[in-house]
């Protein structure tokens, strides 16, 4: 799972990205003309995780992992830049970095710093960049099918008109009501109108307590406050939490609500050398979970043991959770719930 961060120059980028991340980067870092992202792997806390790992302490843990991307600052108008474009495409969720803190020493482009209209215009940007995409797309349909009959470019060729007119309207296409076939074609083209994305506003000292006010798809941090509360020790951080009246730090506000944008949930099995957490989509069946695991599993699906992973928990391990019938046996249908714990029956 992706997420890449974006936005114009100066924003808090590379800060909200130390902040998630706990990488040091230099802030300044794309200044001197450096182009390339700061990439970053980091293991997702969660505690039922570490729950089920200290029933298991000789078993590697391997725990759902999140990779982030931050990106340097696009120029207004510069979004639909092809190696920008390439990036913003490969992410599984975009998380749009805007400026809300005043500072004299840095001068907004516009010289007015306007959160709503910097949202406005970068939505703008997206949109322009998909409706390029789009049009591109249809013309070179016209020449194939005057060439020759198609009816699957014939179908293609209403989607994109579809998608053109949605676009036209300043409608995302996250927002165009695609059948399951039409969703799934469209992937290919990595449209970024349709991506899961939120807004993170970096708000000053003193508009602080807007942070707990906010919901996806709109988030607010404090960069200058959380880079200064980081640098504490744990007991003096919750001091300062409380504060500035804040209940927690951006990091898992971010992680929770990239969660529920991407519509994820988590799964664990428990394996002869390792305890791992699995990030699927949400309604997924067992057999379609199978598969995330390895596809021999997915084929010689014969049923999936599964079990609640607190009572697992509470039971100490698989084998006494059967014996107290605490284990249910499921089909290939069954819709994998959050939190489950999972072995997979299958033929070799």
């Amino acid at each position: 799972m992706n997420f890449t961060l974006f936005g114009y120059p100066k924003t808090g980028k590379t800060t909200l990205f130390n902040i998630l991340t706990g990488a040091k980067i230099e802030i300044k870092s794309y200044d001197s003309g450096k182009k390339e992202p700061n990439l970053r792997s980091c293991p997702v806390p969660d505690t039922r995780f570490e729950k089920l790992c200290s029933l298991y302490p000789d078993k590697k843990k391997k725990p759902a992992v999140i990779d982030y991307t931050d990106l340097a600052g696009v120029s207004f108008g510069d979004v639909k830049n092809d190696s920008y474009l390439d990036y913003l495409r490969r992410a599984d969720g975009l998380a749009h970095v805007v400026r809300g803190f005043r500072d004299v020493k840095i001068p907004h482009p516009k010289d007015i710093i306007d959160p709503k209209d910097d949202i406005r215009s970068m939505e703008e940007e997206m949109l322009l960049a998909d409706l390029m995409s789009v049009e591109s797309r249809l013309e070179k349909l016209e020449k194939e099918l005057k060439q020759k009959k198609n009816p699957e470019g014939e179908k293609e060729m209403l989607l994109m008109k579809r998608l053109l007119s949605s676009l036209e309207e300043g409608r995302p296409i996250r927002e165009v009501d695609l059948s399951p076939a039409e969703d799934k074609f469209s992937r290919s083209f990595a449209f970024l109108s349709k991506k899961p994305l939120f807004h993170m506003i970096n708000v000053d000292e003193t508009d602080i307590s807007q942070i707990e006010n906010m919901d996806t798809p709109l988030l607010a941090f404090c960069g200058k406050i959380e880079m200064e509360i980081l640098e504490l020790e744990d007991e003096e951080k919750q001091l300062f939490l409380i504060e500035y009246g804040l209940k927690e730090l951006s990091a898992p506000r971010f992680l929770k609500a990239s969660y529920d944008l991407l519509d994820v949930i988590t799964f664990f099995t428990v394996g002869k050398e390792e305890v791992k957490a699995w990030t699927i989509k949400k309604g997924i069946s067992a057999v379609e979970a199978a598969g995330e695991i390895h596809s021999d599993i997915q084929q010689g699906f014969i049923r999936a043991e599964v079990i609640p992973w607190n009572s697992l928990f509470k039971h100490g391990s698989f084998q006494s959770a059967r014996e107290n019938a605490a284990v249910r046996l499921e089909g290939k249908k069954y819709i994998i719930q959050d939190g489950d714990v999972i072995f997979f029956r299958f033929n070799k």
